[in-house]
């Protein structure tokens, strides 16, 4: 037989195997709770399906007329063409909810009394839907008389195509409207704008804003010009002047110093090339002058003297040079030509002082030129500015003008051609089929049958579940040991489905699941590793609260005990309302509240039950204060005498939760079972009972999980001890053998 469900847990499961207890434990739990509520579902769905039905039965008579709207493009003129232009799809939006309104339906209402006063008016509601993939509307009008509702449903076609006639020519009123004052404002403002221009014009040199060009700039770049060529002929006349200058100095301070005999050719010839080299650089700057296009037109004349008196002196030395090539410098001819050449150099000198003069004045006269040009310039500046302010604010207000003068053409173009476009464009929304004649409306049985019912399954569902979270009682093994992995589980004693109480446990029990049950925690018991290998001798059975199974599970276990052939006490300790002595039919007293008070030793209050090996002491009389005589050292001393006589002491005691008096006896036993009824006992309560125990230094040795339900797949493995007792109860006396 497959014990391994039963055995207890060893301590620190692993991860793994704990989520698979968790995920086994749901779908057990679920499974047992569809097992046992399924009429819950089927309640429900009944309930579904009954209220479906009663909202078809009670529903009135009804007709149903229908009618088509189309929607699409519209003919329009632009440009003097004619177009066929689509509208956009939110436009579709737009009539589903004008058909649909309150307020069209109100008109409908209205033009029906009208036109048809002899019509009896009724409610009649109106459904509008598009084809799918195209621009028809599919209107129906479901009403309790046929007459009245195809009647309202035209009427509400008639109101609707009015309604959007009416919106158009208010459109088109408004838009005229619109347009007429837009057009009045653009040709004011072109009135304006032309008014301002000519204006401005009156005030203004008309010719020449007209060319549109700045004289006065035009100017201006030539007095700029001229202005540059002058100072740059000043610049050239001042370095010339500064060349002659140190010329001129050069030559005063040879002349102021002694010389040595034959050095004054030497000077004077050095004196005239200084005086040479000012007169080529005037020459230059004359020359500049001419080719930059100056004032002056050509060198004067002292000038040209003084470069053709230079070249004279260029000849003469040449020919002193031949000279002295044949005679000595003492020589008439050498000498003749030195004086020829000193006359020259004199005459040299008069004209570079001659130039010089010149120059200076020149100068001068650029200067004061000069001067005159920045005048003209600063004046010509401003007029320059003035001038192209006004061509600016000129080019702007025409500018203005000619948009002034577009737009209000536009606009006035659009005018004429607005009132075109309106009479030649249709509207978008077309009747394309009037009202028909109404048609009752049979109601559709089968479908709302269905959603009724599955609505009820799905209500009914929701219900358990809601159930099921609120609901924290333990229904399975897998469960129990997914809320409390670390505590041992000894046992399941199966559910036993009959009436009255459960009758103990006997020699030969047919209840072969049942007596198996008891056998296996017998067997747990005996060869669990307990700390220090020594097995437990007293026993104490609780539980959390009244009503699990306690004492029947404490009889039986003390009933397996001995039926293994060892000496068992089984003691009711539940001195409130045990109910040991009941269970065995004997006499109730004395018992043991009479042994704790001290009336009579507990072996004469022992009795035999008829089962061999098993004694019971029973409750006795109930008395108050029961904590303290439990905690005395007379009821140490009775257990321990108890020990001593007996191979196992088995205390059945009160609930932990009910009264202070199985806390306060436990301690003294060497272990304690923890009775849990599954499907009964709620997880909170079982937990805060063992918490309480722990608290108390109380050796909880393990768990039995009481009536638990054997339909379950955790316990299939009972079938098989069912299945080996059928088969050895059919076998005959003669068929031995080993199984």
């Amino acid at each position: 037989m497959d014990t391994s469900l039963h055995l207890p847990q060893p301590l620190g499961p692993s991860s793994n195997l704990h989520r698979i207890h968790e995920t086994s434990a749901k779908f057990q739990r679920y499974q047992l709770l569809l097992r046992r509520r399924w009429w819950v579902l089927l309640l429900t769905a009944s309930l579904g399906v009954c209220i479906q039905t009663l909202r078809i039965s009670s529903k009135p008579n009804s007709y149903i007329s229908k009618a088509k709207l189309v929607a699409g493009g519209r003919i329009v003129a632009n440009d003097g063409a004619v177009n066929w232009q689509e509208h956009l799809m939110d436009f579709y939006g737009t009539i589903l909810e004008t058909v649909e309104s309150v307020q069209m339906q109100e008109r409908a209402r209205v033009r029906v009394k009208t036109l048809n006063p002899d019509i009896a008016e009724s409610a009649v509601e109106i459904l509008v839907n598009q084809t799918k993939g195209s621009a028809i509307f599919n209107v129906t009008a479901i009403g309790a008389e046929p007459q009245y509702t195809q009647t309202f449903l035209d009427a509400l076609l008639d109101e609707f195509m009015a309604s959007r006639q009416q919106a158009r020519e208010e459109g088109t009123a408004r838009a005229l409207n619109t347009f007429a004052e837009t057009v009045v404002k653009k040709e004011r403002d072109l009135q304006e704008k032309s008014q301002r221009l000519t204006d401005f014009l009156k005030a203004n040199d008309a010719v020449q804003i007209n060319n549109n060009h700045n004289e006065a700039a035009s100017f201006l770049l030539g007095l700029k010009a001229r202005r540059e060529a002058l100072l740059s002929e000043q610049r050239d006349l001042k370095v010339a002047l500064e060349d002659i200058h140190a010329n001129m100095i050069e030559r005063e301070l040879s002349q102021g110093s002694p010389q040595p005999a034959g050095t004054t050719n030497a000077t004077k010839t050095s004196a005239v090339e200084g005086a040479g080299a000012s007169a080529t650089a005037t020459g230059s700057a004359a020359t500049k002058a001419v080719d930059n296009g100056a004032m002056t037109a050509a060198m004067t004349t002292n000038e040209r003297d003084f470069l053709d008196t230079k070249k004279e002196i260029m000849r003469l030395q040449n020919s002193r040079t031949r000279l002295l090539r044949y005679f000595k410098p003492s020589h008439p001819d050498v000498i003749a030509v030195d004086e020829d050449i000193e006359a020259n150099r004199q005459l040299l000198e008069n004209y570079a002082a001659e130039i010089l003069k010149e120059k200076q004045a020149r100068v001068a006269t650029l200067d004061r030129q000069v001067r005159v040009f920045d005048a003209q310039i600063a004046e010509k500046q401003r007029e320059a500015l003035e001038l192209a302010a006004k061509l600016a604010e000129h080019q702007n207000l025409l500018e203005e003008m000619r948009a002034a003068k577009q737009a209000y053409d536009e606009m006035f173009k659009r005018v004429q051609n607005f009132q075109e476009i309106q009479d030649i464009q249709t509207d978008q929304v077309t009747i394309q089929e009037r009202a028909c004649a109404a048609f009752q409306d049979v109601p559709k049985i089968v479908q709302p049958l269905i959603i009724g019912f599955i609505g009820g399954l799905v209500f009914g569902a929701l219900a358990l579940l809601l159930h099921d979270r609120l609901d924290d009682r333990m229904n399975s093994f897998l469960e129990f040991q997914s809320l409390f992995p670390h505590e041992s589980v000894l046992g399941q004693i199966p559910e036993q489905r009959q009436r009255g109480d459960v009758t103990l446990l006997r020699q030969n029990d047919d209840r072969h699941l049942y007596a198996e049950a008891f056998r296996n925690v017998r067997s747990s018991i005996l060869f669990k590793n307990w700390p220090g290998g020594r097995l437990p001798k007293t026993i104490l059975v609780t539980s959390a609260v009244p009503n699990e199974g306690k004492t029947t599970v404490t009889s039986n276990l003390a009933i397996t005990m001995a039926l293994a052939g060892s000496r068992v006490l089984l003691a009711d300790c539940d001195l409130r309302r045990g109910g040991v002595s009941e269970l065995f039919k004997l006499p109730g007293t004395p018992g043991l509240s009479e042994v704790l008070r001290g009336k009579l030793h507990w072996r004469d209050a022992v009795q035999e039950t008829g089962v061999r090996g098993l004694d019971m002491l029973a409750r006795g009389e109930i008395f108050d204060h029961i904590s303290e005589v439990l905690l005395s050292e007379n009821t140490r001393e009775m257990v321990r005498e108890m020990n001593d006589e007996y191979d196992y002491v088995i205390f059945d005691s009160a609930p932990v939760l009910v009264a202070d008096d199985t806390a306060s006896f436990a301690p003294k036993m060497d272990v304690v079972f923890f009775v849990v009824r599954l499907s009964s006992t709620m997880a909170r309560l079982s937990g805060k009972a063992l918490s309480l125990l722990y608290d108390r230094q109380v050796n909880v040795g393990g768990v039995i999980l009481n009536r638990s339900d054997i339909n379950l797949q955790e316990y299939s493995y009972y079938n098989y001890a069912s299945y080996y007792y059928s088969q050895a109860a059919n076998r005959s006396p003669q068929q031995g053998g080993k199984s």
